[in-house]
């Protein structure tokens, strides 16, 4: 999640066009996104991704395997935002106004 953040803030200092498309949604990197710096963010559902995960491991401590009360693969959705979608996303997620 630092990535972007990091080179959003290189391509500030140094005032270069290069393009940046990072992840996630750190508040940071909306307002570069907002700001135009960043280009695009692919933005996961942490939370949906850390519940899946928990609920699995305590099945499969409990001695279940992939198939009888759970999927081998969770299917986890990435969606990509970009300029127009920071300001709601901040707004949301930060209470950024």
């Amino acid at each position: 999640m630092s990535n972007p953040v990091g080179a959003a803030r290189a391509i500030t200092e140094t005032g270069s066009n290069t393009v940046i498309v990072g992840m996630d949604h750190d508040q940071e990197a909306l307002h570069y996104l907002k700001d135009g710096i960043i280009y695009c963010l692919g933005v996961q559902d942490c939370y949906s991704i850390g519940f899946d995960t928990l609920q699995i491991a305590v099945k499969i401590e409990d001695g279940n395997k992939p198939g009888e009360l759970f999927k081998e693969k969770t299917d986890e959705i990435t969606t990509v935002i970009y300029q127009e979608d920071a300001a709601i996303m901040l707004e949301l997620l930060y209470g950024d106004d």
